[in-house]
């Protein structure tokens, strides 16, 4: 069941506080709707009811989804590369075979959805991003802000990411073969394979796979 929690929210335009239901807690087998909400980010989109302003109230929320058997916790700006949470570790002792996720951001949270209904490695993902950050990185002179993954097609041999690039955040769209993300794979899988193992949420970001990568170095 979805679960939620009621506070006052204060409109920055007229200042009028309203009572707002905020939802912590999602299950697509309970609200067939919620995805599309959340890729569209109407779910997030808040009104005041006095002036009328839109707004996007971005707030911690626990998406689940037991038959693609994942599991994304959304904290905005989250910096830490593991969320424990005893109450629902107790919960979900029994679904160890659940992929947990903490994301810091409402792309990065579409971007697991993404993959795992996909059934895709978002470890082996996250290594191949940062091989092609770097490649465009060096070919444009600019600084990779952040990237995702869009696109992956088997039968065309790619697979396709949108970086974010230099102080402006310029969108740029990177294709490679699939091969990359084939080989990141293995490495997942001869080096990391208990991973999932670990009790909490896992930040698998940017950072997580410049430490793997750095760690598979130097075991070769």
């Amino acid at each position: 069941m979805s679960e939620k929690i009621s506070k006052y929210v204060g409109c920055p335009m007229c200042g009028e506080k309203s009572m707002t239901d905020i939802i912590c807690s999602v299950n697509t087998e309970d609200d067939k709707s919620v995805r599309e909400r959340i890729f569209d980010e109407s779910f997030f989109r808040w009104k005041c009811i006095k002036c009328g302003f839109e707004n996007k109230m971005q707030h911690p929320l626990l998406y689940s989804d037991v038959k693609n058997k994942f599991m994304v916790y959304f904290i905005p700006k989250v910096e830490r590369s593991r969320i424990y949470d005893e109450k629902l570790e107790r919960e979900f002792s029994e679904l160890s075979y659940i992929k947990k996720r903490v994301v810091p951001s409402i792309n990065a949270m579409k971007e697991k959805i993404a993959l795992f209904e996909q059934k895709y490695d978002d470890m082996a993902v996250e290594l191949a991003k940062l091989a092609v950050a770097e490649v465009v990185s060096k070919s444009t002179g600019q600084n990779v802000y952040e990237g995702y993954c869009t696109e992956i097609d088997k039968e065309e041999n790619s697979i396709t990411f949108q970086f974010f690039l230099g102080a402006d955040h310029r969108s740029y769209m990177q294709t490679t073969r699939y091969d990359v993300y084939n080989r990141s794979l293995s490495i997942v899988r001869d080096y990391y394979p208990d991973t999932d193992k670990k009790k909490g949420f896992l930040n698998i970001d940017k950072a997580w796979a410049a430490e793997a990568l750095r760690r598979y170095k130097g075991s070769v």
